[in-house]
């Protein structure tokens, strides 16, 4: 420094020498311009990347989670994760479907997304959409039933009045076989494969969007079942083996017993006996809520191909649309020699298995004498 100084003065009189003065003082402001010029540059070059940055993220996502407005979405049953982004793009959700696609990438919760109505918000980020597919609060609750046990008539009934499609309309659907992918194997009988199960109420319901669910429920279990694999294994074809699940789950109380059941009903068919079932009788004669028939029911005068008193083997079709369990049932039957059974307790479904006639009597007196115990008894067993 006191270099600096001593040449910035005359080395004979000591004075300042104005002309190195300002040949210095020219260079420091030179530098300190240029380091001006280099900060100002890269804070601009800094501010540009930063903007391209987030107009290409704004490009792909919206930013606000609040969003504009309220819109529900329906996202139909097997919806695949490209299905649902098209689904909220169309409806203004999301800004663009690889926003959501990166977003389900992220999160392996997206699986759990049900399908059904939601109530989601436009223009908010894909990982806020995501979000709320998985929150059931957002989930639409207008669900419509169909009970195991019913036959075709009660469930048509029962959609019309829940779901406020007519019901000429939903047999006039039914018709049509491959617009629901139903197995080919399926008989004339549209009997058997509205599967039993609740679902939810499309956004706008018609009679193929109403049908398609449960048939669709239908396709799946026989799928995960194996159903037709198992039933040619089992010696039967499939749609025989619905008919014995239909029948399974008309007549038997308690899950325990369908196995056991199944292999009753399968003994009869290979001795070349006749099923004698109640819930076909039930069905030949149109008696609903009851498998409760009586000796004209069963009679020769029934001519109905279902009275299975009179005729040997499987009826034509299906008496219901079986659940799952008695499906599973009728494919794996119990191992066993019985014959027969009948229910002893109809408030706890107990039921006696026999494998001769004589047993099977003294079962039946166990029936009767429980019929005849209490007033509400014999009520139950009119």
């Amino acid at each position: 420094m006191a270099n600096l100084f001593r040449e910035l003065r005359d080395p004979e009189t000591g004075r300042w020498v104005p002309k190195e003065v300002w040949y210095r003082v020219r260079g420091a402001i030179a530098v300190l311009l240029s380091l001006g010029v280099l900060l100002g540059g890269g804070w601009f070059v800094y501010g540009k990347v930063r903007d391209a940055w987030i107009d290409y993220r704004t490009a792909e996502d919206y930013i606000d989670p609040a969003g504009v407005a309220d819109v529900v979405v329906e996202i139909p049953q097997g919806a695949s994760t490209n299905k649902i982004a098209d689904l909220l793009l169309a409806a203004d959700v999301i800004r663009t479907a690889k926003a959501f696609d990166r977003a389900a990438a992220s999160d392996s919760n997206v699986r759990k997304i049900q399908y059904g109505l939601y109530k989601l918000r436009t223009q908010i980020p894909a990982k806020t959409a995501l979000q709320m597919l998985l929150d059931p609060a957002n989930q639409i609750k207008n669900q419509f039933k169909i009970r195991e046990g019913l036959r075709l008539s009660e469930v048509l009934t029962s959609l019309a009045e829940s779901t406020k499609v007519p019901e000429k309309d939903l047999k006039a659907a039914l018709k049509n076989r491959k617009a629901f992918g139903l197995p080919s194997w399926l008989g004339s009988s549209d009997e058997g494969f509205i599967f039993p199960d609740t679902y939810n109420l499309p956004l706008k319901p018609t009679a193929t969007s109403v049908l398609k669910q449960p048939l669709g429920e239908f396709n799946k279990i026989v799928q995960d079942l194996a159903f037709e694999e198992r039933a040619n294994a089992l010696g039967y074809k499939p749609y025989d083996v619905l008919i014995m699940a239909s029948i399974i789950e008309r007549e038997v109380f308690r899950d325990e017993d369908r196995a056991k059941v199944a292999r009753v009903f399968y003994n009869r068919l290979a001795k070349g006996m006749p099923l004698q079932s109640d819930a076909t009788i039930a069905y030949s004669v149109n008696k609903t809520g009851t498998i409760w028939t009586s000796d004209a029911d069963r009679g020769k005068k029934n001519k109905s191909p279902y009275n299975t008193y009179q005729r040997k083997g499987l009826p034509p079709g299906p008496i219901t649309a079986p659940a799952k369990k008695a499906m599973e049932a009728a494919l794996n039957p119990a191992d066993g020699d019985w014959l027969y059974f009948v229910p002893i307790n109809l408030d706890t479904g107990e039921t006696v298995f026999s494998e001769t006639y004589a047993d099977q009597k003294k079962a039946e007196a166990q029936l009767a004498q429980w019929c005849l115990a209490t007033p509400a008894n014999r009520k139950k067993c009119a």
